[in-house]
């Protein structure tokens, strides 16, 4: 595989805290920092790069902390940090909500998926709870928790529907069969975990799996100290028929590469990572598992990536970044006497055919 041509990028007018795809490819979402999600239809009927911003969705009170789509309605799904979801349709001019949870948790919902053909909603928060909603009208299914579990950091839903797992803020990662709500088992995450100096450093930031739900990937961060936190990268495969690790990979630089934020699978078994670290650090690699060293990466333009979404034809995908010059160092007022804001660009790519 050569490596992947960027086609193009999109600035927009605030910092976002992820990107997703919908399943119709026609739509990229991205929930922000200002309670807002965004939408662009991104390419042209012609296939070619072509963004076009659609008006934002509005309503959340908080960060808008993560979106998902539904696999077949024109559906999207929002959370954000104040525990509120919301479902709207993520193809209408001027989309409103369908159904809205204010209380879906106590706070900050920081994962969320869509599981059971799109029958139902998963989400995860800082309160220690793990709880099912219906998509058609978000009316509560089912909750889960782990014994010792004060906040959850992810959560993702096997593609047959029978199984949900969530990772904790110590890297434990449980698994909860859904018609029965019992906990199946643990995956061994605590390499994700450090308690520093009385600090507990949590390192899990994504689970996911593969089409087929025979892989669980687990990325993060296996700390190495506290306060500015300091750590490597690090993407784990878990072989989710026997729970046993398959690879455990570094990713970047020890201290520069610190947080593997998020993973793609392609179809060929390599894997499309972003990291986030220091001010000025991060990067974009495509990895194959077993190789020594990676397949691609690059720094140019990618600093900083706290988002990455594949394309449903498995050839394209976006990265969002943070723009050159960031406050991640606290930088003073501008000439203007303005506090410079932070950014969030996002990168456009396409694969080789």
């Amino acid at each position: 595989m050569t490596e992947p041509s960027s086609i193009g990028t999109i600035e927009p007018a605030t910092q976002v805290t992820g990107i997703r795809f919908s399943p119709c490819s026609r739509v990229l979402l991205a929930p922000g920092f200002d309670g807002q999600v965004r939408r662009w239809l991104w390419r042209g009927e012609d296939g070619a790069f072509s963004p076009v911003e659609l008006s934002p969705v509005t309503g959340h009170r908080g960060f808008a902390t993560a979106a998902e789509c539904h696999p077949a309605r024109l559906v999207a799904f929002s959370a954000d940090s104040w525990g509120q979801i919301r479902a709207w349709p993520y193809l209408a001019t001027s989309p409103e909500p369908l159904w809205t949870l204010d209380a879906a948790h106590d706070g900050w919902i920081r994962s969320l998926a869509v599981g059971g053909e799109g029958d139902w909603v998963v989400t995860a928060g800082r309160d220690g709870v793990v709880r099912l909603h219906s998509s058609t009208d978000g009316g509560r299914l089912a909750e889960y928790r782990g014994a010792g579990v004060e906040e959850w950091f992810a959560v993702a839903a096997h593609p047959s529907g029978q199984w949900i797992v969530a990772a904790d803020l110590h890297g434990r990662i449980f698994q909860w069969e859904v018609a029965s709500g019992k906990v199946v088992r643990e995956f061994d995450g605590k390499t994700f975990h450090l308690l520093d100096r009385l600090q507990d450093i949590g390192g899990l930031r994504q689970l996911a799996f593969d089409r087929e739900g025979r892989t669980l990937l687990a990325a993060g961060c296996v700390p190495g100290g506290g306060g500015n936190v300091r750590g490597h990268a690090r993407v784990r495969l878990f072989d989710f028929a026997s729970g046993s690790i398959r690879h455990d990979l570094p990713m970047g630089e020890a201290d520069k590469d610190i947080f593997a934020h998020q993973v793609a699978l392609l179809d060929d078994g390599s894997l499309l990572v972003v990291t986030t670290g220091q001010p000025g650090q991060g990067k974009l690699l495509l990895v194959m598992p077993g190789e020594e060293k990676p397949r691609y990466e690059t720094s140019k333009g990618t600093v900083n990536c706290h988002g990455l979404a594949l394309a449903p034809d498995g050839r394209h995908f976006a990265v969002s970044a943070t723009n050159t010059g960031s406050n991640g160092n606290g930088r003073r007022l501008d000439k203007d006497g303005k506090y410079p804001d932070n950014r969030s660009p996002i990168h456009f790519f396409a694969l080789p055919a």
